[in-house]
């Protein structure tokens, strides 16, 4: 009981000190020391000028907190706008050291704070060189690490122990902001509301960055871990972690990097995103300014890669990529020394939809209903700018020349094999080529180019050569349910529009198509019946007749394209029976037909005039031999027959009218 009341005595003591000195501590601690000692250590952990207008205001439940109002940072001697300004800076510190007149941060908040950077791939690098030059704590820690850096061999892995070891502790960014310049572009960016909770205890021991951000008005969420920080800053080589999610894309590296002026990274990168086309409006990737993120099934993309980049350069070995349900292997480069990034690579396909590849990579946009059409215009603007169906926005973002191939592909409803081709957008041009392929029974050759006029105006090409191929399987892929035509044959289309819609799709069409097909049949004609009705009736209607067809020896079909209407400058069709030719054209927007025909029949050569008995002595009266007459001798030469006719209606319904 005697020892117990002493105990309790020096208890109550030590409170009643604690309690003391804890009501004595806003007179002990000077504000103006609070405000020195933060100006300083910030100065020299970054190495930039700091500026403090505002006393600190002090704070001691539930922690010992300062707060200090209108903070700027700036480069030593530098009076252009300041690299950093901060609505609020609070600092947790100690109180037991504040009551020895120490001055020790445990936790930095920066509230509100704007950073300005010139371009951050560039900035980053300068930013440590400042940080490394500074005559405080940090600097001459990572001087010491660059030291032992340069001095450190493979035998030397002890080396890391002797880095300086000193305290960092947190650092918050809430409601924060970064700007920069992009590269090249010179426009000005900003990533809002950053929220990020920095935690280094000491500076050899690992550094994790975990928070939130605002990019283009996605928010996304990013969690990074680096192992040895100190080594990082000191132009070393050091392990990295880094996830980074968002709507609409999410991405994350495994490897190691270093921050020097030839920054160098290296690892397991891999990357999933709903809509690629979206995902590269997102990251800036095109010069339309009015993003909105349209999350699509058509384009979705992911990719897993062995990755090493420096700022000009990144290599992607090993791709294992998604596209849209089309996975492929291959390798890839890009390049930033141009204007433009360059993308070169090849990618082999197990399967491949040609169609679907080339409407992902040239961001073709989804043609949307009238009633979507009146909703986004009004009648004054969509007169003179309706609705694109072709979004050529990225054609002039970066440069691709990408080699593909794959044992199965299709065009449409095609099917092809063995197909070999490419994919190139330059100069505001993009065009996809398949250089071989199976299909149809046949080889296909073909081109497809979207390119951009100085106006504004969007055009796509198409050249196709096929040969040898199926008439039938072609027409059927065309969409043909029915297909009129049956047999071998070669085709060659070149064609240019303007796709600004269906209706000036096929009004601004313009090209050369010429169709050849040797030893095949027109299914559904009976010739015989079309020459009993030519010669009995005046007008009638053309209709195919079932289990019935004409064979031909060769069909040639020469046209052209322009100003909405196809006009057929060759047709021929040469059969045993006569050859039937046509000429005239066929608008292609209201599907009507303007055609004039002749049906070429072979009549039957007559027989010749019966000629005398010959009579080798006979002489005629002047003693010479007569010479037989050859229109008598001779047999005549067939007679051939034309019957002339007019063809109209529509493509679905054509009328005959015979013609003298």
């Amino acid at each position: 009981m005697k020892l117990i009341r002493p105990v309790l005595a020096v208890i109550i003591l030590l409170a009643v000190l604690v309690v003391g000195a804890l009501a004595a501590l806003p007179y002990i601690v000077s504000s103006d020391a609070i405000r020195l000692h933060l100006a300083q250590n910030i100065s020299a952990w970054t190495g930039y000028s700091v500026e403090i207008r505002q006393p600190p205001r002090m704070s001691f439940f539930p922690v010992f907190r300062a707060s200090l109002s209108d903070v700027t940072l700036s480069k030593m001697g530098d009076t252009s706008a300041p690299f950093m300004t901060a609505e609020r800076i609070e600092v947790e510190m100690s109180p037991l050291d504040a009551l020895f007149g120490r001055v020790a941060f445990s936790e930095t908040r920066l509230i509100n704070a704007h950073f300005n950077l010139s371009e951050p791939v560039e900035d980053l690098p300068q930013f440590v060189n400042i940080l490394a030059s500074s005559s405080g704590r940090l600097g001459l820690a990572i001087r010491q690490a660059r030291s032992l850096a340069a001095k450190k061999s493979d035998s030397e892995q002890n080396a890391d122990k002797q880095l300086q070891t000193m305290p960092f502790g947190r650092l918050v960014l809430e409601d924060s902001s970064i700007g920069f310049t992009t590269r090249n572009t010179e426009q000005q960016k900003e990533i809002t509301a950053i929220n990020a909770t920095i935690n280094w205890p000491q500076t050899t021991s690992a550094a994790t960055v975990k928070g939130k951000a605002v990019w283009q008005e996605e928010t996304a969420e990013y969690n990074l871990s680096v192992a040895q920080p100190l080594l990082l800053l000191a132009r070393g080589m050091s392990q990295i972690t880094a996830q980074i999610s968002s709507k609409p894309l999410s991405v994350s590296f495994d490897g190691r990097s270093n921050i020097s002026e030839n920054i160098f990274t290296e690892g397991a990168f891999s990357l999933t995103s709903p809509s690629l086309s979206e995902s590269l409006h997102w990251l800036g990737l095109s010069s339309d300014a009015s993003y909105t993120l349209r999350t699509t099934e058509e384009d979705a993309f992911s990719i897993e890669t062995n990755i090493s980049a420096t700022p000009l350069r990144i290599k992607l070995a090993d791709i294992a990529l998604n596209l849209n349900n089309m996975p492929a292997k291959g390798a890839a480069e890009i390049g930033f020394g141009k204007q433009r990034p360059v993308v070169t690579g090849t990618l082999a396909f197990q399967t491949l939809n040609a169609v679907s590849f080339f409407h992902t990579v040239t961001t073709l946009v989804t043609k949307v209903s009238e009633d979507e059409q009146s909703k986004l215009y009004d009648t004054y603007r969509y007169y003179y700018a309706p609705p694109r169906m072709i979004d050529t926005r990225l054609l002039n973002s970066a440069d691709l020349d990408i080699r593909l191939s794959s044992q199965n592909a299709t065009i449409g409803a095609a099917q092809m094999t063995g197909l070999a081709a490419a994919l190139q957008i330059r100069d505001g041009q993009a065009i996809f080529d398949i250089g071989d392929a199976k299909a149809f029974k046949g080889s296909i050759q073909t081109s497809i180019k979207l390119s951009q006029t100085e106006n504004g105006q969007d055009n796509v090409g198409i050249r196709l050569n096929a040969a040898n191929i199926d008439s039938a399987a072609f027409l059927t892929a065309l969409g043909l349910s029915d297909p009129i035509l049956s047999g071998q044959g070669n085709l060659s289309v070149t064609a240019e529009t303007s796709p600004q819609s269906l209706h000036s799709m096929l009004q601004n069409a313009r090209g050369q198509i010429s169709f050849t097909l040797n030893n095949g049949r027109m299914l559904g004609f009976d010739l015989n019946d079309f020459i009993a009705r030519m010669k009995s009736e005046g007008f009638f209607a053309l209709q195919r007749r079932d289990k019935v067809s004409l064979d031909f020896k060769r069909l040639d079909v020469k046209a052209s394209l322009g100003d909405g209407v196809a006009t057929l400058e060759t047709t021929k069709v040469e059969t045993v029976q006569g050859a039937l030719s046509l000429t005239g054209i066929i608008p292609l927007t209201d599907r009507s037909l303007a055609l004039s025909g002749t049906l070429s029949l072979p009549q039957a050569a007559k027989e010749p005039a019966e000629k005398p008995a010959e009579n080798t002595d006979a002489t005629d009266q002047t003693g010479e031999t007569p010479v037989p007459d050859p229109a008598v001798t001779e047999p005549q030469k067939p007679e051939t027959e034309n019957l002339h006719f007019f063809v109209g209606g529509s493509w679905d319904r054509p009328f005959i009218s015979p013609s003298k």
